[in-house]
């Protein structure tokens, strides 16, 4: 299996992210902000990290899962370019607005790009008792255990 994920952000949410890897099967490429690469290049032989400014290197590969984490327009424009048998994650539709897969709305109804709007998801984020992890791991099908 070769699995695309795309998670720029902070250094701290890349880590908590991390714990996919272990999870995933076969052959994973991971693209991140610069300062992050460090943390992911040469973890092992199945994990490939690039930069956001290296992301031209992985557009023409095919992946059999992408998962994207981030919430902008520019990264979601990115993955469309990629050639998937399944998503996760946000994705621009064909009319360029950003928007998230069914099975990854437990983590971005939370967010800024929310379906119920930027106060409804305040308040679901305000009652939120579920990891980082666990509603990423649930939405993929994964049991989150840490």
């Amino acid at each position: 299996m070769a699995t695309l994920i795309v998670k720029l952000g902070a250094t701290g949410d890349v880590v908590r992210t991390t714990p996919l890897l272990r999870r995933l099967s076969g052959d994973v490429t991971w693209i991140t902000e610069t300062k992050n690469v460090i943390l992911l290049r040469n973890l092992n032989e199945h994990i490939e990290c690039f930069s956001w400014e290296e992301r031209k290197l992985v557009v023409d590969r095919a992946y059999d899962l992408v998962i994207n984490l981030e919430d902008t327009i520019e990264v979601a424009e990115l993955c469309r370019k990629v050639k998937a048998a399944q998503w996760f994650g946000a994705y621009a539709n064909s009319e360029g607005k950003l928007r998230y897969t069914a099975d990854s709305s437990r983590w971005f109804d939370l967010s800024l790009i929310s379906v119920h709007g930027r106060e409804e998801a305040d308040l679901l984020k305000l009652h939120n008792r579920s990891t980082y992890q666990e509603l990423i791991f649930d939405g993929l099908g994964l049991a989150a255990t840490l």
